[in-house]
């Protein structure tokens, strides 16, 4: 089984004022965190999608060079998320991907437990839709889902992210992976929450 990632980094940073995948964390940045979790997971391959006049360099080398890293500048990410989705599908479909990890550039705290245990539960259940991580029965990103809800995620438009399929009589057609540390779903949206990440990376 083929799984690969979308990693979701089109994004206009409006709440932040600026370009938060770039902001420093550390020798980091706040983009970079979550790749190189993806990166030292299992995961057969990793799509960073981005807008077409991001140049990536808020990417260390290394990762932008890494054999199973591709940058996808998605020309119509200002269209909204489900722009950015279609692009790395497509990717997916090109690749013969038997389902996808869909992950944001701006949760940092995502753990390769995290995408282990998703990438398990689906090899264990062939059949099932979808796994998602939930926090108190919200659903948060990361979700995989398998191959079948390719076209369904093709048809998103506008500034819907998949978690609008994640609804209704559809939840019974998947897997949820309770997370109990809020944390580790936690992302990074405005300067309080990058001031919250800076202080976290200090104590570590």
């Amino acid at each position: 089984m083929k799984i690969v990632g979308i990693y979701l980094a089109a994004g206009n940073s409006s709440r932040m004022g600026s370009h938060k995948l770039a902001l420093p964390v550390g020798t980091m940045t706040v983009g970079s965190l979550a790749l190189e979790t993806a990166l030292k997971s299992q995961l057969d391959e990793i799509f960073v999608i981005t807008k077409d006049t991001d140049d990536a360099d808020w990417l260390p080398v290394e990762m932008k060079s890494d054999a199973r890293c591709s940058i996808i500048k998605c020309s119509t990410a200002h269209e909204g998320q489900s722009e950015s989705l279609r692009c790395g599908i497509q990717q997916a479909q090109a690749h013969h991907a038997d389902a996808v990890i869909i992950m944001l550039a701006d949760q940092p705290f995502i753990t390769v437990q995290m995408i282990e245990e998703m990438i398990l539960c689906m090899r264990k259940n062939p059949t099932s839709k979808f796994v998602a991580s939930s926090h108190k029965q919200t659903i948060m990103p990361p979700v995989l889902f398998s191959s079948s809800m390719y076209n369904e995620l093709l048809e998103l438009r506008g500034d819907k992210g998949a978690k609008a399929i994640l609804q209704g009589d559809f939840l019974q057609k998947g897997k949820l992976l309770p997370c109990a540390d809020k944390r580790l779903v936690f992302d990074v949206d405005t300067e309080a929450d990058y001031e919250a990440l800076q202080s976290i990376e200090k104590t570590k």
